[in-house]
């Protein structure tokens, strides 16, 4: 009786959601016994060390971020595909947590489920994050500047043409002016200002408020071109 009373507060409280033995302590003093003998019938499974979840569809990745009760923050090319449409579509899904342990679950379950998850670890995450439909979700500013650190230029400007009237440009400004692309001198804000000059110019008007400017890094030029046509042609 006392076992099935436990599963059913389970249910209502954790279905659809990692969970860890103490999390559920407080249900009754015998979780952890509890939890094994559901686990061997099958009625919770195992993902990593003290964690357990309850078996669940889900329609994607998405939906289990959404019902999963964890602190994660969707960032990088994850968040982008939120803020422009999905104009990349990527089966890899990037992720923020304060909580080592949990990072480890996470990263466990993707792999029971086979998702792909890359999940970073902090002390406190650092990115600037907002709610989206019950998800913490980097916000438009600092996913700009975090995609193009790590070169995804096409994510970042994409963004920019779908959201030019949301984007906050002196926050973007502030935030990118000491930020480098990795592994080059280039500043992420002359990137960004030299991308935004081509929209301007690509779209016959001065959307975004930006003076010209040029990059001396070759490469780093030549890719943020390539990301502006991909834009203007495929938006």
């Amino acid at each position: 009786m006392y076992l099935e009373s436990f599963r059913a507060t389970l249910a209502k409280s954790w279905l659809g959601s990692l969970f860890r033995v103490r999390d559920v302590e407080k249900a009754h003093p015998r979780a952890k016994e509890y939890l094994h003998r559901l686990s061997k019938r099958g009625v919770v499974k195992r993902v990593g060390w003290g964690w357990y979840y309850i078996p669940e569809e889900y329609r994607d990745p998405w939906d289990f971020l959404a019902k999963d009760r964890g602190f994660k923050v969707v960032i990088k090319q994850t968040a982008a595909s939120t803020w422009n449409y999905d104009f990349i579509h990527r089966d890899i899904y990037r992720l923020a947590v304060d909580d080592r342990s949990y990072k480890r679950a996470l990263e466990g379950f993707a792999r029971q489920m086979g998702w792909n998850f890359e999940v970073e670890y902090y002390n406190k995450v650092p990115y600037e994050y907002v709610r989206i439909d019950g998800l913490f979700v980097e916000a438009p500013e600092s996913c700009i500047v975090s995609c193009m650190s790590e070169w995804a230029f096409t994510d970042a400007f994409a963004i920019l043409y779908f959201r030019k009237d949301e984007v906050d440009f002196e926050k973007l400004k502030r935030m990118a002016r000491w930020r480098r692309i990795s592994k080059t001198d280039t500043r992420v804000w002359t990137a960004v200002k030299y991308g935004c000059s081509l929209l301007n110019e690509k779209m016959g008007k001065r959307v975004f408020r930006v003076r010209s400017t040029d990059l001396k890094h070759d490469y780093v030029r030549e890719l943020v071109e390539e990301a502006v046509e991909k834009v203007i042609e495929f938006a």
